[in-house]
């Protein structure tokens, strides 16, 4: 499997987070729960995660109840998932082409952007709309990297993002739905075009494509290329949307965030 080339989004994040350093911005009060843990004892853990408001970076905090005068608290950071992460949007149309170049010499790409990548043309690309009827079989259908294969989905690893409809892996997501014929529309987009709340399920993951090339794929059946996707290669969001009358996938540039059931 390809090594991913950073993206401007990358370098973004990358910024935002050194630029913060160790000096976080955390709120103060820090000793609420916002979920618990059972450990190998048994006994109840309070876990209190809260995202620093500079750069996204999240301070665990664990903790046992205690009768005593004192708590013995334990802290960690984890890193923040890029859409996470304050202002990045405004930050990645901020990187110069300079920047972008050293980065990913940094990163072990001194060569830069691979030329048969798609380009990245966030800033002036536009709406498009593809109309499909797709055969479904085993009730799925897939969007990979060009040519990319199957088996980076299926069996779905352990550790794919998971959405009710949709699960995915750098390169591959799988779609889950009925057998036989599906009407699908497919809306790519540079921006967020927002859920159609028209629809009765929507759910949606994050998923890396290498290229910025992909195609849609049927089981044992057809490739239907898609157009070069509006950034480039990087992370994109994928919101499908289902009834029973078909399907409305919506593909758009966003750094890579939870996945969300509507």
């Amino acid at each position: 499997m390809m090594r991913p080339v950073p993206s401007r989004d990358d370098v973004a994040a990358d910024m935002i987070v050194r630029a913060c350093g160790y000096d976080h911005d955390f709120p103060d009060d820090v000793l609420k729960p916002t979920e618990t843990e059972i450990d190998s004892a048994g006994r109840t853990i309070n876990v209190n995660r809260v995202p620093c408001r500079a750069c996204g970076t999240i301070m665990v905090s664990r903790w046992q109840e205690s009768s005593g005068p004192y708590l013995a608290v334990t802290r960690m950071h984890e890193p923040p998932e890029p859409g996470d992460i304050p202002g990045i949007a405004e930050r990645t149309e901020q990187v110069t082409d300079a920047e972008f170049a050293e980065f990913l010499a940094t990163q072990g790409f001194p060569e830069g952007v691979p030329t048969d990548f798609a380009p990245d043309r966030r800033t002036t690309a536009t709406t498009e709309r593809l109309d499909f009827v797709l055969r479904i079989k085993a009730g799925q259908f897939f969007l990979l990297d060009r040519n990319g294969p199957l088996n980076a989905i299926l069996p779905v690893p352990p550790h794919a993002e998971s959405a009710e409809l949709i699960e995915a892996v750098a390169g591959a997501a799988v779609f889950w739905t009925a057998e036989g014929e599906l009407p699908l529309t497919v809306i790519i987009s540079p921006a967020d075009p927002r859920p159609d709340r028209s629809y009765d399920r929507i759910a949606e993951v994050s998923c890396h494509f290498h290229t910025g090339h992909v195609e849609l794929r049927e089981v044992a059946g057809r490739k239907l290329p898609l157009p070069p996707l509006p950034a480039g290669h990087g992370d994109y969001r994928l919101r499908l949307h289902t009834n029973d009358s078909g399907c409305l996938l919506h593909i758009f540039n966003q750094p890579r965030s939870k996945p969300l059931v509507h």
